[in-house]
């Protein structure tokens, strides 16, 4: 019923994808669990639950989903290039980032978790941090958020792993990140606790602008 419906009003991406057989989905496996990242048992499969959605997106279209490995930081200039049809991959919605894609509806809500060292228990929130390194990831929403304090000496990864692992070591104070890899990467050290929730967010699926049809077929899959 669905793919029919959308056949009706059918553009030129959407189209497109469709002459393909393949909806085309960027992302970065370097960002790792649970989004999208190689199978330990067989490294040629990919799982995680964005890669889940993705098979479910392309079935509903009726065709067959296609991951484009691309840089984190890329992912919207890559987009805009043509390079894959639509970005999937703990892309956070924020309002520079509608200026240049169009979203779909969120398939994820996220809170941001500040995690310090067990042993540093006067530390609550940020304001706790002044004059202080907290490590977080280039071009994400913790970014924006630390970009607001300058009196917080901010410190960028491009990996969600080394950041914590530069927080027990000390090179670092603090990590602020989005719960999903906080919980996967960060809490799972005996040596950090969870300090605080810092602001909240939702993931969505980016497309062109340009492409209406496709954003709409992608949005009734969800």
């Amino acid at each position: 019923m669905f793919a029919g419906a959308a056949r009706a009003g059918d553009g030129v991406g959407l189209a497109r994808v469709r002459a393909q057989g393949v909806l085309r989905w960027g992302g970065d496996i370097q960002g790792g669990e649970p989004y999208v990242f190689q199978d330990p048992k067989d490294g040629s499969r990919l799982i995680g639950f964005e890669a889940e959605i993705a098979a479910g997106l392309a079935r509903r279209v009726g065709v067959r989903p296609e991951f484009v490995q691309n840089d984190w930081q890329n992912l919207i200039p890559s987009l805009e290039r043509g390079d894959f049809d639509m970005i999937m991959n703990g892309l956070e919605v924020t309002p520079a980032r509608r200026s240049r894609v169009a979203f779909t509806r969120p398939y994820y809500a996220f809170s941001e978790t500040l995690v310090v060292r067990r042993d540093e228990s006067a530390v609550h929130d940020l304001d706790d941090l002044r004059g202080r390194r907290v490590g977080t990831l280039n071009g994400s929403l913790a970014y924006d958020l630390l970009r607001r304090r300058p009196e917080i000496e901010t410190v960028l990864y491009e990996g969600v792993e080394e950041p914590y692992i530069d927080l027990e070591q000390g090179r670092v104070d603090a990590v602020l990140l989005d719960n999903i890899i906080a919980d996967r990467y960060g809490l799972v050290r005996p040596d950090l606790r969870a300090a605080a929730t810092v602001g909240d967010g939702v993931y969505a699926i980016a497309v062109r602008p340009g492409e209406p049809a496709l954003l709409q077929a992608i949005d009734g899959a969800l």
